[in-house]
């Protein structure tokens, strides 16, 4: 599993892009997912130096698409035309860089009109067309990332994804599965693995205790790792793992986590 394991540049997101690519090389790691926002924001001005900056270094990649402010579903079509644009400008960069993967977020109802789900669905589904319909000229393998528990939020349990995903207009997109949103909305984690078997290409490890979103190193919360590992082997799975904390010190400790429960082989 070494090899498919990474880690995300979330837990470095108010230091640079060198700074996380340096301690993941010094730590022996041998993936890295660059959430493209804030300090490691990849747009037109930047793109020639981070691939300069990346091919320095002896990583593979994926990306995170941008995800504040940005909502592929939303009812302020301007709003949406610039995050569909976001997501698009993600695709050409992870291909300029050789990136495997491009993980990116369903968007989310407005906190205002939040009872207009059908509306908001059929816009997911256009956006999520378009998005399709722009890859086929990259063939970049894109997945939509499952949300935590809010009100607001879509695409939180496996009926809700797989609606998404198994959609007619919708071509080609994956799934990046998050265990912690999951853990969140109280769902089997090891049923939803197997549900989404066909679409899941990607992960992201973190904790927590079902309430909040926290992003805890892994072991420090509620969530049954041995119930995902024993259907990660169950459904053959053979994506990347990424660790998602919000330091470095807890990347660590999820890493000797994962090492003395013996899921790392």
């Amino acid at each position: 599993m070494n090899k498919r394991l990474g880690f995300s540049s979330l837990a470095f997101y108010e230091d640079s892009l060198e700074i996380a690519l340096s301690w993941g090389e010094e730590n022996n790691f041998k993936l890295l997912e660059i959430v493209a926002e804030n300090n490691h924001t990849v747009d037109e001005e930047n793109l020639p130096e981070i691939k300069e900056l990346l091919s320095s270094y002896n990583l593979d990649y994926t990306m995170h698409s941008p995800f504040s402010d940005i909502n592929i579903s939303s009812l302020n079509s301007a709003i949406r035309k610039e995050s569909i644009k976001q997501v698009k400008y993600s695709i050409f960069a992870v291909n300029e860089i050789d990136g495997k993967m491009l993980t990116f977020h369903p968007g989310r109802h407005s906190s205002a009109t939040y009872k207009s789900r059908e509306k908001t669905k059929k816009i997911l589904f256009d956006s999520l067309k378009e998005i399709s319909d722009f890859n086929k000229d990259y063939e970049v393998t894109i997945a939509l990332e499952n949300m935590p528990d809010t009100f607001i939020t879509t695409m939180r349990v496996s009926q809700e994804v797989l609606e998404v995903l198994s959609h007619d207009v919708v071509s080609g997109i994956k799934h990046t599965m998050d265990v912690g949103h999951l853990e969140t909305n109280d769902v089997d984690i090891s049923k939803y693995m197997h549900d989404l078997k066909n679409y899941l290409v990607h992960m992201h490890l973190h904790d927590n205790f079902g309430e909040f979103d926290n992003h805890l190193p892994l072991g420090e919360g509620n969530i049954s790792f041995p119930k995902i590992f024993k259907a990660i082997d169950e459904t053959n799975y053979s994506g990347r793992i990424i660790l998602e904390m919000i330091t470095a010190e807890d990347i660590i400790k999820s890493r000797e986590y994962l090492r003395k429960e013996k899921y790392l082989k």
